[in-house]
């Protein structure tokens, strides 16, 4: 199964926007990436979310695209595959 971990940066946004693109990043399947406590917070203005399944990276593209779309506003974005690391 994998694992994908996407960054998303909304412009000139506020935080009705990013409600906004949590709860349609929710209906896509994502969840919000929670960040460790020793780990330095994620800038402002910029949200991690995860995705597992048996899913590719064109999937997770069209599901990030189509929320972001929605919130009406210019976007960035970054996707990540995690690969498993063997012991």
């Amino acid at each position: 199964m994998a694992k994908f971990i996407t960054t998303i940066q909304l412009h000139d946004a506020d935080e009705k926007d990013y409600e906004k693109l949590n709860r349609e990043l929710e209906k896509e399947s994502f969840k919000k990436e929670k960040q460790a406590k020793k780990n330095k917070q994620q800038p402002a203005g910029k949200e991690k979310y995860k995705r597992e399944g048996k899913l590719t990276i064109q999937d997770v593209t069209k599901a990030v695209l189509k929320a972001a779309v929605k919130t009406g506003r210019k976007y960035s974005f970054t996707i990540i595959k995690n690969k498993p690391v063997a012991g």
